[in-house]
This record gives C-alpha cells, sequence and structure tokens, in this order.
C-alpha cells in the first residue's frame, strides 16, 4: 500500500490493536474509503516472514446511527416513583392521541406540569425559546432509553425528536402507580389540564401561558398575551385568541395563583 510510503519512511506501530493501526493511517493524511496495508510483525526482514496483507475501513464522521440501530449494554433501571410518572403521563397523552410517538418538546411539557401539580420530581426548569425546559430532565430519560423509551438515541434535545415506549414498559409503570395514590391523581389533573392541547404548538402555547403567569406576574389575559410575545419572536405564532383560551382554561381549572 502506498500508505507506509507515504508516511515517508517505513514505521513500527507501538501499539496493539485498531487504536494503533488508526493512528498510523490518519498521519498518513487517508481519506474515507476502503484500503489496503501490510503489516509486518517488529524485527521481520525483507523477504522473511509471513507478510499478511489486510484491508481496513476508513470512514468519515456522519453523526450519531439511528436510535433504534444503537445497542444498548447498560444494566435495566429499576422503576421509581420518577420514572413510573414520566411513562404513566406519556402513555395516557399517546393514549389520547392514538399515536405511538411523541415528541421530545411535549415531554418537557407534560413532566413541568406534572411537576408543577406538585409531583418531586426535582427537574430544574428555566425559561427557553420552545417554553419551560429542564436540561436535566436528559440524565433521566439517557438512563431508561432502550428500556423503558426508545428513540433519544444520542441524548441531544431536538425537540422535534420522537419518543416511543417500549413494549411492557407502560404495564411495569402501571403496576408500580398502583401504590402511588398521590402520583396517580397528580396524572389525572395535568390530564385533564392538556385536553384539548394534545400537539407540540398547543403544548407549548399553554405552558408558555402558565409560565408567565406564576414566573413573570401576569393577572390577566391581556397581560399574558403582551409577555408572551415579549419572550421571543418564536412565540408570535400563537394567536392573541389562543392565549385567551390558554388563560381561560389554566384559569378554570385552577393553575393559576389566585
Amino acid at each position: 500500500m502506498a500508505g507506509w510510503d507515504g508516511l515517508n519512511r517505513r514505521q513500527v506501530l507501538r501499539g496493539f490493536g485498531a487504536g494503533a493501526m488508526a493512528a498510523a493511517l490518519g498521519s498518513a493524511g487517508l481519506r474515507p474509503g476502503r484500503v489496503g496495508a501490510q503489516v509486518r510483525p517488529v524485527g521481520a526482514k525483507e523477504g522473511g516472514l509471513f507478510v499478511p496483507e489486510i484491508h481496513v475501513e476508513v470512514y468519515e464522521p456522519k453523526g450519531a446511527p439511528e436510535p433504534e440501530t444503537m445497542v444498548d449494554r447498560t444494566s435495566a433501571p429499576r422503576m421509581t416513583a420518577g420514572r413510573a410518572a414520566l411513562l404513566g403521563l406519556i402513555r395516557r397523552y399517546l393514549a389520547g392521541l392514538m399515536d405511538a410517538s411523541v415528541s421530545l418538546l411535549e415531554i418537557h411539557k407534560l413532566m413541568y406540569f406534572l411537576q408543577e401539580a406538585g409531583e418531586p420530581l426535582r427537574l430544574k426548569y428555566e425559561k427557553a425559546i420552545y417554553g419551560p425546559y429542564a436540561k436535566n430532565l436528559r440524565h433521566v430519560l439517557n438512563r431508561i432509553e432502550g428500556h423503558f423509551i426508545t428513540g433519544y438515541g444520542d441524548a441531544q434535545d431536538a425537540p422535534e425528536k420522537q419518543i416511543e415506549l417500549r413494549p411492557d414498559a407502560s404495564r411495569q409503570a402501571e403496576d408500580f402507580l398502583r401504590a402511588h395514590e398521590e402520583t396517580r391523581s397528580r396524572l389525572n389533573r395535568v390530564g385533564s389540564l392538556i385536553e384539548g392541547f394534545e400537539t407540540p404548538y398547543g403544548m407549548e402555547l399553554l405552558s408558555t401561558v402558565h409560565w408567565v403567569a406564576t414566573r413573570e406576574n401576569a393577572r390577566s389575559a391581556e397581560e399574558a398575551l403582551a409577555q408572551t410575545y415579549d419572550w421571543a419572536d418564536r412565540k408570535r405564532m400563537f394567536k392573541p385568541e389562543h392565549i385567551h383560551i390558554a388563560w381561560e382554561v389554566l384559569a378554570n381549572k385552577d393553575w393559576l395563583p389566585r
């Protein structure tokens, strides 16, 4: 192979396995593709020991593979109240949609409302472009990926990413929740609130209006409208009448400060 000559002189791979090979090939400036390489044992002379020829596949990085193709070698996590609440809420949400997957954006909003309902989830929500967002929710999702859910994959928080429940995850969550009446009550309260808002648009709208009311002291639908539009240019996609409807629902279902 021209690769050894491309190194200017024959060099010894000081190491073992693919790591040493990759370092040597990389220093030769090889491009992605299929290449041949001769590997000579240390100390072999020209024409001496048998010199095997191997082929090496060199690929350029193209991002993470699809989540469903990623092999999960982590141990199965135990079911906890927080994990069961997350899975149970996703199940209820999907049942209303007659759909198989839910976006990551919607999951953030579901868990936001569940925590606001009093469930001790320890999620650190902050004001973000798509509404309330908890960065530490990724640790929860990453731990249960491949065991209870699929689709989170490389743990990148793309809001449109689609998450599905794994077979048997719903049953395990519901079995666990039978002994947690308060959590079930909170799940039902969230389910009642979001009825009619079960889309990424609707969940972002509802959580945004709730945030400006509870964190930024909006005291009327008009104040919520102004503060929503001040949040970010993106929020102007919400029509004034939709913001008013969200306010009324939150007020009528006792989700606003008194």
